[in-house]
């Protein structure tokens, strides 16, 4: 029940998958609504705050999925699937886990070479791991909110790639929707 078979994922993997959806698409919806935030709105900062709070803790539920995909082999492609489904499903897959890392770290990093100090729900800070750095504080921003809507497209792509099994092929082989379910 808990861990992953060859017929469907287990309670672990079903929780992060679910989990991590609901973060990253709440966190890059955020993200687009407080960057358009008069820097006089009182609300401005704290949204700021929960924004990176969030986003370290979609990184760490990322590593720990990581980990559990290691420990607990996820199902393989239905057999019934073609070539290039199969190809498309796996290249996918392996960038949004390239997304979803790379993301929050290039987010940090914006936060540190910004000089914005980042606080874990206000119970520890983390500690800046770059030197404050204007320009590099920009180009990161930009490449956050570019991997950032990279990755929605991919998002998109998945649940594209579901729902095409599930409703159009309605051939119970291919559908890889009732696994996560």
């Amino acid at each position: 029940m808990l861990n992953n078979n060859q017929e469907r994922y287990g309670l672990i993997s079903k929780s992060l998958h679910w989990l991590l959806a609901l973060m990253i698409l709440s966190l890059i919806a955020v993200g687009a609504y407080m960057t358009d935030l008069d820097k006089q709105d009182a609300m401005r900062g704290q949204i700021y705050a929960l924004h990176k709070a969030f986003g370290v803790t979609v990184l760490g539920l990322v590593l720990l999925r990581v980990l559990w995909i290691k420990l607990s082999r996820p199902p393989e492609l239905p057999v019934a699937l073609q070539n290039w489904e199969k190809i498309l499903s796996r290249v996918v897959k392996v960038l949004l886990y390239i997304l979803m890392l790379s993301t929050p770290v290039i987010g940090y990093l914006m936060s540190n070479a910004a000089d914005k100090p980042i606080s874990f729900f206000g119970l520890a800070r983390l500690p800046a791991i770059i030197a404050p750095d204007k320009d590099l504080a920009e180009l990161l921003g930009e490449a956050h909110e570019l991997l950032a809507f990279t990755m929605l497209t991919l998002v998109g792509l998945h649940v594209a790639g579901a729902l095409k099994h599930r409703f159009f092929d309605r051939d119970p082989d291919t559908d890889v929707l009732k696994r996560m379910l």
